[in-house]
């Protein structure tokens, strides 16, 4: 009955064995499996850092082409303006000096020096007669100088209306360049929005802060705070140092264009108090008075979303194209310390946005 016993005792401890081996197996295969899982997803999570960065670099580079653009298209609007109104100047000076010239025409064909009929046979247009090298040698010296103006003048239309049509046609051109250039950049913004909102929560927690804030607020979040302040636009976007750029009617640019879809929120930079308005090249904008003394202008939005006091990272409007920004959602962002004039709000962005 010992040996029994003992038989069966050491029965049972060869099964208990082989049964926490068993458990330990699994535990070990089980943190193996969790341990490849969880690399595998930051493997992943990486990639999607990757394809995020590379379409932010598209991005700046597409914002910097488009303001460029933008300032070309510019500088050809003020020319083509400067040259129409050269043109009409011209056009009635050279009428004026037309007329004294065909009053000196007229009374030298009195007078017996040329008939009609020769002055025509000799020069087929008014540029040739004007040009005539025989017509010339038989007046006198007044009378050339008054060919030699209308001469010149006719000449300086010509090269006007030449440069006026290349102005006209490179302008048609940059203007087909900046509507493909706008709808490049909304493309890649939203391809970098719809990569955020289609994320996973835990994917989401392995990626940076700023992607993983993104993600989480299915690719609508604001940045920050950074010493109290948020970024104004609250999902992916792009923008350049644009400050001082040309833009049309003579104008140049006092704020900064950060380029989002249309509809994505805005939110308060700082505590304040938000006043709504409209009107002009604008279009639908905020002016924020900041608790720290300082204005802020949120302009071509597409709809309010908050008035009065707000606080900071607040929603308080939507990323539109109202006012003179029709086809380019974006929001124009202008910064006034003090209440003062506007300064360039670009290192204060990037400040923030870091």
């Amino acid at each position: 009955m010992h040996g029994v016993s003992v038989r069966r005792g050491k029965s049972v401890l060869t099964l208990t064995a082989t049964l926490v081996l068993a458990v330990l197996l699994l535990v070990v295969q089980s943190s193996r499996v969790s341990a490849d899982q969880v690399s595998e997803k930051r493997a992943q999570a990486q990639e999607v850092e990757r394809k995020l960065a590379a379409l932010k670099g598209e991005l700046n580079a597409l914002s910097a082409e488009l303001n460029r653009l933008q300032s070309q298209l510019a500088l050809l609007e003020r020319d083509i303006s400067i040259t129409e109104a050269e043109l009409r100047e011209q056009e009635a000076e050279f009428q004026r000096w037309q007329g004294i010239l065909a009053d000196r025409v007229r009374a030298m064909y009195k007078q017996g020096y040329v008939t009609t009929l020769e002055l025509f046979m000799e020069c087929g247009d008014f540029d040739a007669f004007i040009n005539s090298f025989q017509y010339m040698s038989r007046i006198g010296c007044h009378d050339a100088e008054i060919m030699n103006t209308t001469r010149n003048l006719a000449g300086k239309i010509r090269e006007r209306r030449n440069r006026l049509a290349a102005n006209r046609e490179a302008y048609r051109k940059d203007l087909e360049s900046l509507a493909r250039k706008r709808e490049e950049v909304q493309s890649k913004l939203n391809e970098q929005k719809a990569i955020l909102a289609g994320l996973s929560s835990d994917m989401a927690s392995l990626l940076s802060p700023r992607y993983a804030s993104y993600a989480r607020g299915g690719g609508t979040a604001s940045v920050g705070p950074v010493n109290g302040l948020y970024f104004p636009v609250a999902g992916p976007c792009s923008y350049t140092n644009d400050w001082g750029a040309p833009r049309s009617g003579g104008r140049t640019h006092k704020g900064c264009d950060i380029m989002a879809p249309r509809g994505t929120p805005v939110v308060a930079i700082t505590s304040g108090v938000v006043e709504h308005r409209r009107g002009g090249n604008a279009g639908l904008y905020i002016a924020l008075h900041g608790d720290n003394g300082h204005l802020y202008y949120y302009m071509h939005l597409d709809g309010f979303a908050a008035s009065g006091r707000v606080r900071a990272g607040q929603i308080i409007g939507y990323v539109g194209d109202t006012g003179n920004a029709r086809g380019c959602p974006h929001l124009h962002f202008e910064f006034h310390p003090h209440h003062g004039g506007p300064v360039n709000p670009y290192p204060l962005l990037r400040s923030i946005d870091r």
